[in-house]
């Protein structure tokens, strides 16, 4: 049996902080690789892996002091979601509370969205942006550069 109102009642529901990243509830943003949604079958929903790039709508955040001597004051940002496109059995939107905010693609200052207007995630390295997706057909091999084994690239001189 589902319990969804204690599920969607995440710990930060509709708390807005000012944080360092400028963030606000409701906007839209991508899941990270790792995320894991419904641990330990919380509230009788099945433990599911979120797909990275999945697109995620803030529903709390929260600005803490934590590590704030590491990062110039400013501490650990904790964020509650909601994934836009995953629904669990009963229709209920996948949720997500008391989150890292580096759960988040957008938390990382090198992700950018394809300069090309194609919308296609990915990030810059040394002023060329990569595709987050791999070259068809190949396995990841860690004996060679991450940068020759994406799917894409763009200079970004040749854009601006």
């Amino acid at each position: 049996m589902f319990d969804q109102e204690k599920y969607l009642n995440t710990p930060s529901l509709n708390r807005n902080d000012v944080n360092k990243f400028g963030w606000k509830v409701g906007d839209i943003l991508h899941a990270g690789s790792s995320v894991r949604a419904n641990g330990y079958n919380y509230c009788g929903y099945e433990e599911m892996d979120i797909p990275f790039g999945t697109r995620v709508r803030l529903i709390g955040i929260k600005q803490t002091d934590l590590n704030a001597r590491w990062n110039n004051g400013n501490g650990d940002v904790y964020i509650d979601f909601q994934c836009v496109d995953l629904k669990n059995p009963d229709g209920t939107p996948v949720t997500c509370g008391n989150r890292h905010a580096w759960s988040l693609l957008e938390a990382n200052p090198d992700h950018m969205v394809a300069p090309d207007g194609s919308g296609e995630l990915g990030m810059v390295r040394n002023e060329v942006w990569y595709s987050y997706a791999k070259k068809p057909g190949i396995e990841t091999d860690y004996t060679q550069p991450w940068t020759e084994q994406r799917a894409r690239s763009i200079e970004l001189a040749e854009v601006a």
